[in-house]
């Protein structure tokens, strides 16, 4: 059986955080990793993210469904903080990425998530997340219109915004996502 110590990265150099393949168990926490993001990374209604926080256990059940038909996801741990339920350094990010889901794709691969607490962000583990995540390859993402720092990173990595958009609903009517792709 492969221990979560086995699934560790090794990284080109030491620092706090550390990124490695997430387990099946540690799915639940990192959703509660995203929801938590949300609400440091958005000003958006409570209601917004009391949504995220409800849909975290829904979350990790398809994610954990995913993992088990080989899908990977990617936690980033923090080694100064100490989680008191697990007594496992606490988790700060999550990333994943997985075959196109929309019919209309740019590219084969999407990159569907990539979530950093604050105290992460800033820290070069971002970068190396997504390295880890999609390397160099031709990939696209969906990032919230107007989330400027997200899209200044994915920029960075040689994403550009090809014109096409989504609007959101519930919670998030009024609001859209923009396409991001990378050739």
């Amino acid at each position: 059986m492969t221990t979560s110590t086995d699934r560790i990265v090794a990284l080109s150099r030491p620092g706090r955080f550390r990124i490695r393949q997430a387990g099946l168990d540690d799915l639940p926490a990192l959703a509660a990793v995203k929801a938590l993001a949300w609400r440091q990374a958005y000003d958006f209604d409570e209601a917004v993210f009391v949504r995220q926080d409800e849909l975290a256990a829904r979350a990790a059940e398809s994610w954990q469904q995913r993992a088990r038909q080989g899908s990977y996801f990617w936690a980033v741990v923090d080694t100064q903080t100490i989680d008191p339920v697990s007594g496992q350094p606490s988790f700060v990010g999550i990333a994943h990425a997985c075959a196109a889901r929309d019919d209309d794709a740019p590219q084969p691969l999407e990159l569907a998530m990539i979530y950093l607490l604050e105290v992460a962000k800033g820290s070069g583990i971002a970068d190396r997340l997504l390295e880890i995540c999609i390397g160099d390859a031709p990939a696209y993402l969906w990032v919230l219109e107007g989330n400027e720092r997200a899209i200044s990173f994915y920029r960075r990595h040689g994403f550009e915004l090809d014109g096409a958009a989504q609007p959101l609903s519930g919670e998030l009517s009024g609001h859209r996502e923009v396409r991001m792709v990378r050739s």
